[in-house]
């Protein structure tokens, strides 16, 4: 991959933060290979990686967004990454099936209007909006209810997403923020192309 491409998904990925800020904290270090990694939980950093670990302020979701299954506590998912993104697969409504960006900086899911087609979504009704600021300047996106979202198991129920097409990517079918993420403790070993998630 070129520079330049590698910039752009760095540049996309920055571009799509919601406005909200919040409270939780991931940890990024990188290791003698030259291999990034994240984790919210700073015991997990081996010891001589830990001076030079910088700490993220993530953000918090809207309140109420828990989850309701509690059968699985634990799970791994395959990853891939394009440039400086990680992308995952995911489940939606216990049905639709598509690749998510993981973004820790994005206050909420977001779903692409392809998907949300998939999911029988009339965008054409009244929904409530939010502010996104995008490469293109502020956005307002419908905000929309999903029964469910599953990765590796794992899922969260009646979770509030935004709809818009955070990449220029037809294969993307949206990102996932913190009202998903935060209900997990998450390491992503990128060496090992492997999402870890355990359940808070």
């Amino acid at each position: 991959m070129s520079r330049t491409s590698y910039l752009t998904g760095v540049f996309l990925l920055l571009c799509y933060l919601a406005f909200p800020v919040g409270a939780a904290d991931i940890y990024r270090w990188v290791d003698d290979k030259g291999v990034v990694h994240f984790s919210d939980n700073p015991y997990n950093i081996p010891q001589k990686y830990r001076q030079n670990t910088t700490q993220i302020k993530a953000k918090e979701p809207p309140p109420g967004q828990q989850s309701k299954a509690p059968f699985l506590d634990k799970a791994s998912s395959r990853l891939q990454k394009k440039g400086a993104v990680v992308i995952v697969p995911a489940t939606l409504n216990e049905r639709a099936e598509g690749q998510f960006i993981v973004d820790t900086g994005a206050s909420y899911t977001m779903i692409s209007h392809a998907t949300a087609k998939e999911l029988s979504i009339d965008l054409s009704q009244k929904f409530p909006t939010m502010p996104f600021q995008t490469a293109n300047g502020v956005v307002h996106a419908p905000l929309v209810k999903l029964d469910s979202i599953d990765v590796g198991g794992l899922q969260v129920r009646d979770l509030t997403a935004a709809v818009h097409d955070v990449f220029p990517d037809a294969g993307i079918s949206g990102l996932l923020g913190l009202n998903f993420l935060s209900n997990f403790r998450l390491d992503i070993d990128t060496e090992g192309s492997i999402l870890h998630l355990e359940r808070k």
